[in-house]
């Protein structure tokens, strides 16, 4: 079992498992008080029951995130979720195999034949798991190459407003020039209105960017920190399906998710009203003592493996396969093209209280 450090954004403990406390704000929600919750059976609780806890968004925030799939609640949500879902199949997402490969060792071998040839320094997450993620996703959802350029203005403060304008385009144009993509698929689905479609492409264009994007370089940072987990991969004493499961646990790209309660309820004691917001901390209950054995710990069997990093209940990440076939194959291609996995520097955080992504990591080249 190998120490792990703990999440510099988790959300602070609360003295009980749910307690009236201030949020944050964000960019798109307003500060106030609400009830953090940070026990995976109250979590799983939470995100289970979307009856009583309304993915819908709460007083002060933007009303354009009610548009989207993942601010919607049943059978709205089903509805929609289903047609997507019947879009992104399993035979769909495993053609993408041979391309990310392709992609990622093209992405390493540049960044390696660069390194060598300065400082002996590469960027895990600026030169190879971005790009890598980014072009991945627009490949899946048919973004044409001129257009791709664009794809890192879609992970900031603006990107619901800009990826919704965008998509609108992109549906025009999959219907005139269809391919084999997901984009396609939902344009030409004639029991999808116009309005369902404009909430389906751009959650899928901002929820499958910077997540994956934060994932991929979240779990090459906690490799880099642990020599000997490393090691065991790459000598196949260790597998690596388990070993992303524990990765996705001790790094969540999303730190928090939010609902509202639709009714007066209980929660672990303490009496919920009508209106007050959730906040469920995905951190905190990946790391909960009463479900995880040394929780802090990096250990590449863990099985069961329960994290909450991809959501649970009705808003289960979409995309989760194709998230797993992504981080499969690039830490496949990166422990093929590193021996060892020695940071260079300090990892650079990024993200607020509700996102955990990393701006930097820099690597040597060896």
């Amino acid at each position: 079992m190998i120490p792990s450090p703990p999440p510099r954004h988790r959300l602070p403990h609360a003295p009980a498992p749910v307690s009236w406390q201030d949020e944050p704000g964000t960019a798109d929600r307003p500060p106030g008080p609400g009830f953090p919750v940070t026990r995976h059976a109250d979590a799983l609780r939470v995100l289970e029951d979307p009856v009583t806890y309304s993915s819908r968004p709460g007083p002060g925030e933007l009303p354009l995130l009610g548009r989207l799939l993942s601010r919607q609640d049943p059978p709205q949500h089903t509805r929609l979720r289903d047609h997507t879902a019947g879009a992104l199949t399993p035979e769909r997402v495993e053609r993408f195999t041979a391309t990310a490969r392709e992609r990622a060792r093209t992405l390493l071998t540049r960044a390696l034949d660069t390194a060598r040839a300065t400082d002996g320094v590469l960027d895990l997450a600026t030169a190879v798991s971005g790009p890598y993620t980014a072009l991945n996703l627009a490949d899946l959802l048919g973004v044409p190459h001129a257009d791709r350029r664009r794809l890192p203005g879609w992970t900031g403060p603006h990107a619901l407003e800009d990826t919704t304008g965008y998509a609108r385009r992109l549906i025009v144009h999959r219907r005139r020039y269809p391919d084999d993509d997901l984009t396609t698929v939902l344009a030409h689905n004639a029991r999808l209105t116009s309005d369902e479609l404009d909430m389906l492409v751009p959650l899928l264009l901002t929820t499958g960017l910077a997540p994956m994007r934060d994932a991929a370089a979240g779990g090459l940072a906690v490799l880099a920190q642990h020599a000997e987990a490393y090691r065991e991969l790459r000598e196949e004493t260790a597998e690596l399906g388990p070993a992303i499961e524990e990765l996705l646990r001790l790094h969540p790209p999303l730190l928090t998710l939010r609902r509202t309660a639709a009714t007066d309820t209980d929660l672990s004691g303490h009496r919920i009203r009508r209106g007050n917001r959730i906040v469920v901390s995905l951190a905190a209950a990946n790391r909960d003592a009463e479900v995880f054995t040394t929780p802090d710990g990096l250990d590449l069997a863990r099985t069961p493996d329960p994290h909450l990093s991809l959501g649970a209940g009705p808003h289960l990440c979409l995309g989760a396969d194709f998230a797993r076939l992504q981080l499969r194959v690039l830490h496949e291609e990166v422990l093929r093209a590193l021996p060892e996995l020695r940071l260079a520097g300090p990892v650079l955080r990024s993200g607020s209280g509700v996102t955990h992504g990393v701006a930097s990591l820099p690597v040597r080249a060896g």
